[in-house]
């Protein structure tokens, strides 16, 4: 039985890759995904952080505005040792104050639309400290927020507010600071001497401020 010319080209055309054929491309695959794999975390990794940096800004703009409203019902003369938030508690000895769970507190979450799942892992602002009766601050200031620090799930990264943008720059790392001194004073930057008192808003840390770890954890970030 003879072939075709037509037939015989077919056959050659319907033949499959060889072995060496086969392992170029897998070397060349492997190389790709040596190559775009981790470009492509990389991407993911940003949209995730620019999320969180987005739902931060969320929080930060409900917590603003329900600190004005606070400041409008407000006959100044705040005492020093006092807190502006209603319901918040001062555990510490540096007028650090614990406002979890308090209407304030979940007002804000409520307001930027973190509640439940969606509640940040820990929230904390700073305001111009009131518990120095020496300190340089106006009353205006005791309702400004100067530096905030978010973080939005357990293992997500801790992202700051301060001299008027967020980083993931830790402001007080390792306790060593160019920018914050020991006594919670700005020390350079457009916030320059404005001293400062911190207020938790939400936090599932089980770290809190009665607990010697918690200032450790959060400058070892």
């Amino acid at each position: 039985m003879r072939y075709s010319k037509s037939s015989q080209n077919n056959n050659r055309n319907n033949k499959g890759f060889t072995l060496v054929e086969l392992i170029v491309v897998l070397v060349i695959l492997a190389v790709l995904a040596a190559l775009l794999i981790p470009a492509l975390m990389g991407y993911i990794d940003r949209s995730k952080k620019q999320q969180y940096i987005l739902n931060a800004r969320s929080a930060m703009t409900a917590t603003q505005a329900a600190l004005v409203e606070l400041y409008a019902g407000t006959s100044g003369g705040i005492a020093a040792n006092a807190s502006i938030i209603p319901g918040s508690k001062m555990p510490g000895n540096n007028g650090d104050c614990d406002a979890t769970n308090t209407a304030f507190a979940k007002k804000i979450l409520k307001t930027a639309d973190l509640t439940g799942d969606n509640e940040p892992y820990c929230y904390m602002i700073a305001v111009g400290s009131n518990y120095s009766p020496t300190a340089k601050v106006t009353d205006k200031d005791k309702y400004t927020v100067f530096y905030a620090l978010y973080i939005d799930k357990e293992d997500s990264p801790h992202i700051y507010y301060y001299n008027g943008d967020w980083s993931d720059n830790n402001p007080r790392k390792d306790n060593k600071s160019d920018i914050l001194s020991g006594t919670n004073e700005f020390t350079s930057g457009p916030y320059k001497g404005k001293k400062i008192q911190y207020y938790l808003i939400s936090n599932k840390s089980g770290k809190n401020f009665s607990n010697n770890d918690f200032w450790g954890w959060i400058k070892k970030d």
